[in-house]
């Protein structure tokens, strides 16, 4: 399975799949497929009917992702400007993606999720929910504007708007928190939320918030 990304003003992802190879995706961001790839459902398992509802009328998940199957080519887009980055998980490697931002994933990839919990104050009050995956295999994501990467060191911290997160290391913590404007009860209730990131590990940040109309 061969992940190719199409640069442009809306990038798109190409997947070329040998006969019996597989990739899943979130339903809805197929751009073309070759007649020869067969199409079927893959459920997310785990949670409940109760998380079910909550992450996908709340947090934007899936209820069930689209796996595609070779021989031939698949073409994946999410309709929006930004950058395709393609990783490679080894063994055991675990990383985080911001809901909406997976592309695909190859089939061996195990798929999970991640919910980090909101402050409850006006924004994502719910907080927001992430995709866990865990190697090995090839994926690839859409970072929405510009894509920035770095490195935390053990205990190191960041803080990030909300919707600035694009993936992370499953080992750096992720949290929301609220940021006072100043002292005093009006600085407490003008305070914004924001995500603090804490290290040990690598992350990716996106220029765009793709909740926010950018057209």
């Amino acid at each position: 399975m061969e992940l190719e990304c199409l640069p442009g003003l809306v990038p798109t992802v190409l997947a070329t799949l040998a006969p019996n190879e597989s990739i899943y995706c979130e339903h809805g961001i197929l751009l073309f497929k070759d007649p020869p790839v067969g199409v079927s459902r893959k459920t997310i398992q785990g949670g409940g009917l109760l998380q079910a509802v909550e992450r996908t009328t709340v947090g934007g998940i899936p209820y069930f992702l689209t796996e595609f199957t070779g021989p031939g080519h698949v073409g994946l887009s999410r309709d929006g400007t930004g950058e395709v980055r393609i990783l490679e998980l080894a063994a055991n490697q675990t990383i985080d993606v911001a809901e909406g931002s997976l592309l695909c994933a190859d089939a061996h990839i195990q798929y999970g999720m991640e919910h980090v919990k909101g402050t409850h104050r006006p924004g994502r009050m719910s907080g927001l929910w992430l995709d866990r995956l865990t190697g090995p295999g090839k994926l690839a994501v859409h970072g929405y504007g510009n894509v920035i990467s770095m490195a935390l060191a053990p205990r190191e911290l960041i803080h990030v708007d909300l919707g600035g997160l694009l993936w992370k290391d499953s080992t750096v913590v992720a949290k929301t928190v609220n940021l006072p404007f100043g002292g005093g009860l009006l600085g407490k209730l003008e305070a914004f939320e924001v995500l603090e990131l804490i290290g040990p590990g690598h992350i990716a940040l996106q220029s765009i918030d793709p909740k926010v109309p950018h057209f």
